[in-house]
């Protein structure tokens, strides 16, 4: 398989993060996907004052999953809520130019990122 340059950037400064500890304040969590299927992410985002201050996040799947989600943590750290809000798979899908059979990686990160706004709402 042959990841785009976008992509490759991504994995290589992906970096693993400790989870936070179980009901710590301020943290919202989501779980989208399946294990047995190999494709399943688990999203925490670290919320203050409608501000996400930070994302870390545990997955299960392709490069393609694994760099959509590490673009999520670039883009979403520092925002407030409103703009996580208006998140669409489509701008993941044109900033990390992915192949057509892994737009699904896009849809389940934002579908887990509306899953925590729903939850912090």
């Amino acid at each position: 398989m042959m990841y785009n340059e976008a992509v490759l950037t991504l994995l290589q400064q992906a970096v693993a993060k400790p989870l936070w500890p179980d009901e710590m304040p301020g943290v919202f969590t989501a779980e989208v996907g399946a294990k047995d299927i190999g494709s399943w992410l688990q999203l925490y985002l670290y919320i203050e004052n409608n501000t996400i201050r930070e994302v870390r996040y545990r997955v299960l799947g392709s490069g393609y999953l694994i760099a959509a989600v590490e673009w999520l943590n670039i883009f979403l750290t520092g925002v407030n809520l409103s703009t996580a809000e208006t998140l669409k798979a489509k701008l993941i899908v044109e900033a990390l130019v992915l192949p057509q059979r892994y737009h699904y990686c896009a849809r389940m990160v934002v579908e887990a990122v509306n899953n925590i706004v729903r939850q912090y709402g």
